[in-house]
């Protein structure tokens, strides 16, 4: 079981006119997360303790930050 976890639901309550252009890196890396199929993300799933985050938003924060060239948890976190 993991936490909710919608692409689709992405929006700022502060009125922002801003979009991401189609050739930005964030795009190319979610695309190749989304083609990666759920069975091989989904593989080992806990149903107890506290809901986890979703692999695939993990995996995309990760490989965004590795692009960008931050290695360190902490800095991601930043």
């Amino acid at each position: 079981m993991y936490k909710d976890y919608n692409t689709n639901q992405l929006s700022l309550e502060v009125n922002l006119a801003y979009d991401i252009p189609t050739t930005h890196e964030a795009r190319m890396i979610s695309l190749f997360v989304d083609s990666i199929p759920s069975q091989i993300l989904l593989e080992e799933t806990s149903h107890t303790g506290r809901p986890a985050f979703h692999p695939a938003m993990l995996m995309k924060m990760t490989l965004f930050a590795y692009a960008r060239q931050v290695f360190s948890g902490r800095k991601i976190v930043q």
